[in-house]
């Protein structure tokens, strides 16, 4: 085990043990080294304790016991956790290549957070991309798009100061995190444009979108009441947008080069 690692990996785990299996493989295939890899089991009793004895020389810290959540196992992590940065690769996901962690590691400069692309995988025949702008806006974290904690290091001492992952949320509390860094603990981030894992899109977050919806707008009532009307301004400016792109007169009068093309930046583009 590395005394004063860079990085420390973290992984949860319930009763999943194949995509348990699949994330602890592409871990300890990384080409950088500097790193402890430390896995967190809510008491599985599906075979995942015998995954992950088998890879315990490449394990540097382990349990296995019931936990509250999500979170409160992500929280584990953190408290066992010794690296500068941490990384949430969670069972079921897994690095691109053998080259994820360098694209990411590579690039800190001592920013508070280095996030990469990711992409969503549903199936071998459905596979999305998400890639996401340099520029990180209040309107698209807080309603068009979160950063992805599986393609992101976040300086633990963020944690230490700040406060662990909210354990009365069920969803997004990593969102939440991502919010208050940034646009109340002026967190200092950077966007690394590579794609660095594959998030199986088939957790809780990604299919409870009713519930999801509703611990963020708790959140934004509570830490953000003055942009409680963003959304709204945002949906008026999408559909004049809209019109623009698609109004008849519109195409006409750039058909004749009577007015320019004009492309929005993307960040605008609800």
């Amino acid at each position: 085990m590395l005394s004063n690692p860079k990085l420390s990996i973290i992984t949860i785990n319930y009763n999943d043990a194949a995509g348990l299996q699949k994330t602890i493989d592409s871990v300890i295939q990384q080409t950088f080294f500097d790193f402890e890899y430390i896995v967190i089991d809510g008491g599985s009793k599906d075979g995942s304790l015998e995954v992950i004895k088998g890879g315990v020389d490449k394990i540097d810290y382990w349990i296995s016991e019931p936990d509250k959540g999500v979170y409160h196992a992500m929280n584990k992590g953190i408290i066992a956790a010794k690296g500068h940065y941490l990384l949430f690769l969670n069972s079921g996901d897994w690095f691109c290549n053998k080259e994820s962690l360098s694209a990411l590691a590579n690039n800190t400069s001592d920013f508070d957070i280095i996030f990469g692309n990711n992409y969503y995988y549903y199936s071998e025949m459905k596979i999305e991309e998400n890639e996401l702008p340099d520029l990180i806006t209040y309107n698209y974290l807080a309603y068009v798009n979160s950063i992805p904690h599986q393609a992101s290091l976040i300086k633990r001492e963020l944690f230490l100061k700040n406060g662990f992952y909210d354990e009365n949320l069920k969803i997004v509390s990593d969102w939440k995190f991502f919010m208050l860094s940034i646009f109340k603990w002026n967190a200092t981030y950077v966007h690394v444009p590579k794609f660095i894992c594959y998030y199986d899109f088939g957790g809780i977050s990604s299919t409870n979108r009713l519930l999801a919806d509703e611990e963020k707008k708790q959140l934004i009532a509570e830490e953000f009441f003055n942009f409680k009307y963003q959304k709204e301004q945002m949906i008026l400016i999408d559909k004049i947008l809209f019109y623009y792109k698609y109004s008849r007169l519109i195409r006409i009068l750039k058909k004749f080069r009577i007015m320019k093309k004009f492309e929005y930046p993307k960040y605008l583009d609800f």
